[in-house]
């Protein structure tokens, strides 16, 4: 069992002690998520990047049902979906700001020598797997990249 996962048991277990049935509820629903993807993977334990990825799409699912909530005007679903996007996220590993991706980036283009956009973006998976947001990196690879090495 990874860390993370042992984590969010040892806080599922403490919101049950403290009958904090909203935070069970969705530490319960990412866990059977981790569960499921487990089951698909064929391991007993998934492994933290893994958890990382559970993680982000439990997010994106809140988050998508918190914009259909936004649409109908039904604020009781909007602070419920605030509240379960909080918890979930407060899960996830820390990220990256856009100056600390884009001086990352340099140092990769530096140390590589890599030029495209495919060499910088593997090696920054590489290094920073579940800490960036894809297509803020993508941009900025692709600004590098078209300066050329400095």
């Amino acid at each position: 069992m990874s860390p993370g996962e042992q984590k969010l048991r040892d806080d599922m277990k403490s919101a049950l002690r403290t009958k904090d049935a909203f935070r069970t509820q969705v530490l319960r629903a990412v866990l059977a998520a981790a569960k499921n993807r487990a089951i698909e993977l064929r391991v007993d334990a998934i492994p933290e990047s893994e958890l990382v990825a559970v993680l982000k799409r439990e997010a994106k699912q809140r988050a998508e049902s918190l914009d259909f909530a936004r649409k109908a005007g039904r604020d009781e679903l909007i602070r419920e979906h605030e509240t379960a996007i909080a918890i979930v996220e407060s899960y996830l590993p820390k990220q990256l700001s856009e100056a600390e991706l884009r001086a990352e980036i340099e140092v990769i283009t530096r140390e590589t020598g890599a030029a495209d956009i495919g060499s910088i973006m593997k090696e920054l998976g590489r290094r920073h797997a579940g800490r960036y947001d894809g297509k803020l990196a993508s941009r900025l690879a692709n600004e590098l990249a078209s300066r050329g090495p400095r």
